[in-house]
């Protein structure tokens, strides 16, 4: 009876790992609603959905329409699917939509329809705004504030209403912090009839570029990229030590750098790579920490990092390839630290690779459709950009390209049971669009806000002003204001707010431009792993079945190196390819063996545990190493090695005492 019952959990152990191997193209979480309509309903919405899909993919191979229509149709789209997808309080089970929802989707056609109409008109008399523009204004604003709050929760909006409450009442407030104030007159013109309120840069760029990511990421995750991305991380990594965990690190990494959503990604993948870490012997603590910074660290990752390039090209005006070639050393920096911690925890702990008979041949693995399926799509895309395509075009035919493969290539279904595919694909992808189209619409109330205000430059001049001339004190303090604004804050949203307010006070003390938004971005994503709103944790919490707060050490065993490398950059160029190339290999490579002492340092462990001589001299050496100076630097590699050579000795000593 013992011996079936440990029979029954070795096959059940099995099934998990082959899990992994055999995961379906499923992207459940990106379109997860929290209603579920039935009936004609449930077909009118679903129609939608699609026609919001398809319109983008129409109008990113046939051009766009005027971009005050462009981004009206974009926003009425996402508004009317957020209303019926979401209900006024989750949890409540509906079939239908009751009568204030359909009021609500009233409220949303009215003015998106009056734009669509009269934009011309309305944009000539922006100046002299009547009753009815202050009508359709309030309703405008309402309703993306109502979507927001359904779709995202409660940050967002309450940012967007502080945003607003500050510019209407900024006469009231004395001081440095006080301006003339909005009239509603003022606040309709600017908010609803000009191109630099609702219908400003945010809602652009959701309506063209990010919006055909959106599109690519998950048509090719529909259509078989998921299966091919965790198989490769299983042939890449599962018979190493520590397998599991960096199958699922490169997994999730792979999938983040499409998906741009953290906690969407670390409830997607964990779904997966949770229950096999835990089945290998991994804590449910370690496990969701893995998971939770891959997903978070996808979106560092070139070339897509998780669309964040695409608006940093738009927002600074650098060239899009400029900001990837800049973003690859940081990222191996991440992820080399990332994969150290893991390997040396599972060597520490005894953790197994992944069973041999569950991994998939190389040759089963790399074929002619996994090129085709993911790495000429990708490669498609970055020739189209090098040849000087805009970046909407170059996604736009990788997502060409992805579906050339998937109805003529791809043999695996039938012609019919392609097109059911595309459709719910375009279905669900009609659902992360309006998730998408409504946070835009709601940030660019707030960037918006803090524009017309002037609150940027003041908070710019207050981190100047404590910071004084201290370069360090204005970095700690941007990072502050970064994780602080991306909690709970979807990536793109994070780092817009985050680039109006942090990034100018960094660029004020001469730090160029892309270093200091680079800065705001990866603080902004690292945010989703930063207690106490945590939100990549808590998705994958959920999945292991514990408090959140259990995984946080355990988190910041595998991410805290993260947090020192946007320092590293700023004061060492050289890791944004910026010097000789001899002078960038010598930074990176005295970086990393930095980034390698502080994860050993961190975990305790390297060839046998740490004593506290020795752990202190590999933090010391650490610091020593990943801080600016080649005196610093020598030294500390010195340091580092005195500690990693003693611990040896200790490890051969005790082994030695064990055989004799």
């Amino acid at each position: 009876m013992t011996q079936n019952k440990g029979d029954a959990e070795v096959s059940n152990s099995r099934d998990e790992v082959a899990r992994l191997a055999e995961v379906d193209t499923s992207i459940d979480e990106e379109g997860r609603t929290d209603r579920v309509l039935s009936g004609w309903q449930g077909w009118l919405f679903a129609g939608v959905a699609v026609a919001f899909s398809s319109f983008h993919l129409y109008t990113a191979y046939f051009g766009n329409l005027p971009h005050m229509q462009q981004r009206a149709l974009h926003g009425l789209f996402g508004v009317v699917l957020a209303l019926a997808f979401f209900s006024l309080r989750p949890g409540r089970k509906q079939s239908a939509l009751p009568w204030y929802d359909w009021a609500l989707i009233i409220c949303a056609i009215l003015p998106m329809g009056y734009v669509l109409l009269n934009w011309q008109d309305m944009f000539r008399a922006r100046l002299f705004p009547e009753t009815h523009h202050l009508v359709l204004t309030l309703m405008a604003v309402g309703v993306f504030l109502e979507a927001c709050r359904r779709v995202l929760g409660w940050s967002l909006v309450i940012l967007a209403l502080a945003a607003l409450a500050y510019a209407m009442l900024g006469h009231l407030i004395p001081g440095t912090w006080g301006h003339a104030g909005f009239s509603p007159e003022r606040m309709t013109s600017r908010l609803f009839m000009a191109d630099s309120g609702l219908w400003g840069m945010l809602p652009g760029l959701s309506a063209t570029v990010i919006s055909i990511f959106i599109l690519f990421g998950l048509i090719v995750m529909g259509t078989g990229g998921g299966q091919a991305f965790m198989n490769a991380a299983l042939v890449l990594a599962g018979r190493q030590v520590g397998g599991a965990a960096k199958v699922a690190t490169i997994g999730s990494s792979l999938m983040g750098t499409i998906s741009g959503s953290g906690m969407a990604n670390a409830a997607a993948t964990g779904s997966l790579t949770i229950p096999m870490m835990r089945k290998l012997g991994y804590r449910r603590e370690f496990a969701v920490g893995v998971e939770a910074t891959a997903s978070t660290g996808g979106q560092l990752m070139p070339p897509i990092m998780g669309a964040g390039a695409f608006v940093m090209a738009e927002i600074v005006g650098i060239p899009y390839l400029t900001i990837v070639m800049a973003a690859i050393i940081p990222a191996i920096l991440f992820y080399l630290g990332n994969f150290w911690v893991i390997h040396l925890s599972a060597r520490k702990e005894g953790i197994a690779p992944v069973p041999a008979e569950r991994i998939p041949s190389a040759r089963a693995t790399f074929t002619i459709m996994f090129f085709l399926q993911l790495i000429m799509p990708i490669g498609l895309m970055i020739w189209f950009l090098m040849s000087g395509y805009s970046i909407a075009y170059a996604g736009s035919q990788a997502v060409l390209a992805t579906l050339i493969v998937f109805f003529f290539v791809n043999w695996e279904f039938g012609l019919k049971e392609k097109c059911l595919i595309f459709l719910e694909i375009l279905r669900k992808a009609g659902i992360s669009l309006a998730m998408m189209a409504v946070l835009a619409f709601v940030a660019q109330i707030i960037v918006s806000m803090i524009s017309a205000t002037g609150i940027g430059v003041k908070f710019t001049d207050m981190m100047v002003f404590f910071g004084g001339q201290s370069l360090l004190m204005v970095l700690i303090m941007a990072m502050l204001a970064c994780i602080i604004l991306g909690m709970g804050m979807p990536t793109t949203a994070a780092y817009v707010l985050s680039a109006s307010l942090a990034a100018p006070a960094l660029i004020a003390l001469d730090v160029p431009a892309l270093h200091a938004h680079l800065f705001a971005f990866y603080f902004a994503i690292l945010a989703t792993i930063t207690p106490p709103v945590c939100t990549a944790i808590y998705a994958a919490s959920a999945i292991a079945e514990i408090r959140w707060t259990r995984a946080v050490p355990d988190t910041m065993k595998l991410g805290w190196v993260a947090f020192t490398i946007p320092f590293m950059f700023v004061y060492s160029p050289q890791l944004l390819l910026e010097g000789t190339p001899l002078e960038i290999v010598l930074v990176a490579t005295v970086k990393a063996i930095g980034v390698l002492a502080l994860a050993t340092a961190t975990i305790n462990y390297f060839a046998t545990k740490l004593s506290v001589v020795q752990r202190v001299m590999a933090f010391a050496g650490a610091f020593m190493l990943i801080t600016p100076g080649w005196e610093t630097n020598i030294a500390g590699l010195v340091l580092t090695l005195a500690a990693m050579v003693l611990n040896l000795r200790a490890h051969r000593s005790a082994v030695g005492a064990a055989v004799g």
